[in-house]
């Protein structure tokens, strides 16, 4: 994918649309972006061999929502990211299960990850190491839409206890607030001393 997206930056600079001083920036933009929907294909063809489809594309809309804000523990290369994302998303098959046998347990689950991600906001990521402004906004929508998604998530729990949809959209609350966890417990985020 490297390979790809250097050709293209290379390609874009040929026809004048970028300077040869951006090349870098748009080459590691254009990466990230054809990892991004390699994921989401591969997400998508393992769903829909599972005939999840529906279900896992719900639990990633409700997970990003949160996870755009809160960020969360991270791989070391982009084929790990690829991997983990595939088998996270999957795993969300047999864990609906379990946590669709005792609906009041999922939601204490939720309310307490609400708690966790609404009380650390957001991690300073050493890749993006975003200023106090920016940390500050990140913090806030972290908390406005782990409120708002988690809300809706209790609410549907404990008015549909028998639809596993609404399992697959808690586990994305649930997933935010471990990612989060683990990242802490790791380290994994840039503290003011190391700036």
């Amino acid at each position: 994918m490297e390979y790809l997206s250097l050709l293209l930056a290379d390609r874009m600079i040929k026809c004048q649309v970028i300077e040869e001083d951006d090349k870098k920036y748009y080459a590691y933009s254009i990466q990230l972006l054809f990892e991004k929907i390699t994921g989401i294909l591969l997400i998508s063809v393992f769903a829909l061999i599972f005939k999840s489809f529906a279900e896992i594309i719900l639990f990633l809309i409700t997970f990003s929502l949160i996870r755009i804000h809160s960020d969360g523990i991270h791989c070391k290369t982009s084929i790990g990211c690829l991997i983990s994302s595939v088998l996270v998303s999957l795993s969300t098959i047999p864990v609906s299960s379990v946590v669709m046998k005792s609906p009041v347990i999922c939601q204490g689950g939720v309310i307490l990850s609400m708690i966790f991600i609404f009380c650390i906001g957001t991690i300073r990521n050493p890749n993006l190491d975003p200023s106090e402004q920016e940390l500050s906004h990140l913090k806030k929508y972290s908390r406005i839409f782990v409120l708002i998604v988690g809300s809706i998530v209790i609410t549907f729990i404990f008015l549909f206890p028998l639809n596993h949809f609404v399992y697959y959209s808690a586990l994305g609350v649930l997933y935010n607030a471990l990612s989060l966890l683990i990242a802490k417990i790791k380290g994994e985020e840039v503290v003011d001393d190391d700036k």
